[in-house]
């Protein structure tokens, strides 16, 4: 009767371990990872970025990472043309080049200049422009930076040119009083997520943090850095990620206004469930696990994070140099502490989680199809003539 018990017993908690393992395999955090499939190698001196890829031809728009030189290149990585627009003759785009870069339906492609006002600029794939619209800027208020996220999309809609982005300058601080610029009130005024209609030069703006964002619907302040925002070009669909949040909307875009499809919790083992208060003067200590980026990769969607070097040992380090980046102290707390993590959503929620890459470089871009390229050009182990992008997918 004992043996009998005890196989009882066992065959019990086998039963329970296999249910386990198969919820773990099935759960919000299952482990998920990209295989190497294919690499796109361009024989171009400077180091490249992808700004965008068309839908149907495949044809890339890369950029320069220095010079922000605009370039034509096939899916294989032959460069179909170099774009001489660094300038300010009628077809230049200004001497610094372009924000970013993105075709517009697959005849031409838009750039946005990188000047005091900022200008959509479009031209056919020749090079020759075709319009140049108003900016939509109410002042130079912030300035952002990147090397890889364009900060806008170009697509047709309803047989319409149109852009989508977003645009820290169409917000004005100074519209706030003092007291509510870093108070949980901003996030009730910012409207810098944009549509803008090239044929009329249509602009519709909606709120950058949705009303049941966590913090938001808290009254809790975080630091006013812009949420990230991706947009399906062929179902029209958008994502909002507030870089600090465990909340990813998703919206259908397909009409004249974003309709909220799915509000996903997103976990992670090394995600705080509750989300701290950040005040302005520790945005760059605090050791929470920023959200670095947002992608749309075929039918499913990739939101990547970091984790941080821990706030007293960067404290620390910050009192014995005021370049604490240059410190080998810094350099190795970094190696050990900020590691890569990514979330996979599908169908509405979270079904994964991807640690790392398998292959150098970070992400650079992503499609509709459902390719990923990794970007091995910024600092690779051995220098050369010549640019590397590798391609995943999903295992």
């Amino acid at each position: 009767m004992m043996n009998f018990r005890n196989c009882l017993v066992s065959i019990l908690i086998l039963f329970s371990c296999s249910s386990e393992n198969k919820e773990e395999e099935k759960g919000p955090e299952r482990k998920m990872s990209f295989v190497l499939v294919d690499s796109v190698v361009v024989d171009v001196l400077e180091p490249l970025v992808i700004d965008d890829q068309q839908l149907v031809g495949e044809t890339f728009l890369m950029r320069g990472q220095k010079s922000r030189k605009p370039y034509l290149v096939t899916k294989n990585g032959e460069v179909i043309k170099a774009y001489d627009l660094l300038n300010d003759s009628p077809n230049g785009i200004g001497f610094n080049g372009g924000f970013g870069y993105n075709f517009l339906g697959e005849d031409k492609w838009v750039g946005l200049s990188q000047a005091f006002f900022k200008n959509y600029h479009i031209y056919n794939l020749e090079g020759v422009k075709e319009k140049t619209l108003d900016t939509i800027d109410l002042g130079m208020f912030k300035v952002t930076f990147t090397f890889y996220q364009s900060f806008f999309r170009g697509f047709i809609k309803d047989g319409e040119e149109m852009l989508f982005g977003i645009e820290s300058n169409l917000f004005d601080p100074n519209s706030l009083s003092k007291q509510n610029k870093n108070e949980p009130m901003y996030y009730d005024s910012v409207k810098t997520i944009y549509s803008y209609r090239v044929r009329d030069q249509f602009l519709r703006q909606f709120n950058s943090f949705p009303d049941t964002w966590e913090p938001r619907k808290e009254r809790k302040y975080v630091g006013s850095s812009e949420p990230f925002i991706a947009y399906h070009r062929s179902k029209h669909l958008m994502a909002v990620l507030p870089k600090v949040s465990n909340q990813l909307f998703i919206y259908d875009f397909s009409g004249e206004e974003p309709v909220l499809l799915h509000e996903v919790n997103l976990s992670h083992k090394y995600r705080p469930k509750v989300i701290p208060e950040i005040a302005k003067e520790e945005e760059y200590t605090s050791s929470y696990p920023r959200f670095t980026e947002l992608r749309f990769v075929g039918e499913r969607i990739l939101a990547e994070f970091k984790t941080r070097i821990p706030e007293d040992i960067l404290k620390r380090l910050m009192t014995q140099s005021s370049r604490v980046d240059d410190l080998p102290e810094y350099l190795e707390a970094k190696r050990n502490f900020v590691k890569t993590y990514y979330l996979v959503i599908e169908g509405g929620k979270q079904v994964g989680v991807v640690e790392g890459l398998p292959v150098p470089g970070e992400l650079d871009f992503t499609t509709e199809s459902g390719k990923i390229y990794v970007n091995d050009n910024r600092n690779p182990k051995e220098e050369r003539g010549y640019n590397v992008f590798f391609q995943l997918k999903f295992k």
